[in-house]
């Protein structure tokens, strides 16, 4: 026989996905490519306020921009806003931006903003490989896939809210709400097979309508291939983000042999002064990625004159020198370590990794108030962050006040209470009387 409390769980959840079928049978709108009608949880005011409060946390997540090369910052966005003005959603507020990292990627955000990695710039040979991958993102945006995922994630969460209801009190509760977030974010984790498809055709119209060759298109995922063999771990990110199936590379090859434009000289007097900076100082970053290697293998002696050596090809990057603070501090050679760090601090215009490990070879070196500083300006690109707030919390715990340690302890645990930095803000928490 079934409880009174059960009877009533059931129709607190029927309640909910009743709540779900209006929201669905109101949330349609016309999809900006195809013009036919699809279910959204997001208007395109949203999706610009998701985009904007987002892209300078992912811009810092990759490094910030390319340092002191404001040149080629410029060059890309008129490459990606020239495309953006002939698609589909001309009028949003696009942004585009060179991140200074080595892995091979782009990628985009809601509302027109889009990130391309100097790893990926610097091995393409013209300004119409540049066009094929700004327009094949431009194409995630004007698709509204990002929305389409938020959708689907909506609708999963809600449906599990239903089934959790239900099941309140039962031992099944926890489990379907853990499969709610699960899954919602395995779905956000890459496009489908035909949503990499429409971005194919979508980047090759985008490009061909702004006069560029769509054999360039070819030639980028042919770089894919060849770097998948060579350089996998340069690639995986664009790779599981950007699955790219042997058809893919077949349907680009038809296009291009079927357009005029596939036999028009590729644009790159441009392209290559404007990276020409770039290309310079690519011994340098090569640098850095081998002693990012030896780190990854504990080999620090190793990583150090990597680092060194980077330093000495370019002194202006400020992630060499924190990076080798980092494999300094691992020899224990605290004092040279910190110097290094606030070099990197210094040179870094306020970007998040270089004040995050600041931050944590002051604590190693008992600079509790070097440690505050470092992490509270690091906190100022990356509010949310867990490790920096743990490390400002326990910077705090040292010097006081105790107060500000409990605020960031509090926040720790309310991120991720199930990390070690949420178990161990949690165990302190406690200690200090606070639960």
């Amino acid at each position: 026989m079934v409880s009174m409390r059960h009877r009533c769980s059931y129709r607190a959840a029927a309640a909910v996905l009743l709540v779900f079928f209006a929201i669905f049978l109101a949330a349609c709108a016309k999809n900006p490519v195809t013009g036919e009608e699809q279910l959204v949880f997001m208007s395109e005011n949203q999706e610009i306020t998701m985009g904007n409060n987002y892209y300078p946390q992912v811009i810092q997540l990759n490094n910030g921009p390319v340092p002191q090369d404001p040149q080629l910052q410029a060059y890309v966005s008129g490459v990606g806003n020239k495309l953006a003005r002939l698609s589909h959603r001309p009028n949003l507020p696009w942004q585009f931006t060179v991140v200074d990292s080595s892995q091979v990627n782009a990628f985009a955000l809601p509302g027109g903003k889009i990130c391309i990695t100097r790893g990926l710039i610097t091995k393409m040979d013209s300004e119409d490989e540049l066009a094929g991958v700004l327009g094949h993102e431009i194409g995630h945006v004007t698709a509204r896939h990002a929305v389409s995922a938020y959708t689907r994630q909506v609708l999963m969460a809600g449906a599990m809210l239903g089934l959790a209801i239900a099941l309140s009190d039962s031992e099944y509760s926890q489990v379907a709400l853990a499969a709610a977030g699960v899954a919602g974010g395995l779905m956000m984790l890459s496009y489908s097979r035909d949503q990499e498809r429409q971005c194919d055709e979508l980047g090759y119209e985008y490009m061909t309508k702004a006069g560029y060759n769509p054999t360039a298109m070819v030639n980028t995922f042919r770089l894919f291939q060849k770097m998948q063999k060579s350089e996998p771990g340069m690639i995986d990110g664009m790779l599981s983000s950007h699955p790219l199936p042997q058809e893919r590379i077949a349907a680009a090859e038809q296009r291009a042999l079927a357009s005029p434009l596939s036999s028009q000289p590729y644009k790159t007097k441009q392209f290559q002064l404007s990276l020409k900076q770039q290309m310079r100082v690519v011994p340098a970053y090569a640098a850095l990625d081998k002693g990012n290697a030896l780190a990854k293998k504990k080999q620090w002696g190793q990583a150090v004159s990597q680092y060194q050596k980077a330093i000495a090809l370019y002194p202006q990057e400020s992630m060499f020198y924190s990076r080798l603070a980092i494999a300094q501090i691992k020899q224990k050679q605290t004092a040279t370590a910190l110097s290094n760090a606030k070099e990197g601090a210094r040179l870094s215009d306020g970007r998040f990794y270089p004040n995050l490990i600041l931050g944590m070879v002051a604590f190693a070196n008992r600079d509790y108030s070097l440690a505050v500083d470092a992490h509270r300006a690091a906190a100022q690109t990356m509010p949310d962050h867990v490790i920096n707030n743990f490390m400002l919390a326990y910077s705090y715990d040292k010097i006081g006040p105790r107060s500000q340690a409990v605020t960031y302890y509090r926040k720790v645990k309310a991120a991720s209470p199930k990390s070690g930095y949420g178990k161990a803000a949690a165990k302190r928490l406690k200690q200090l009387g606070y639960y």
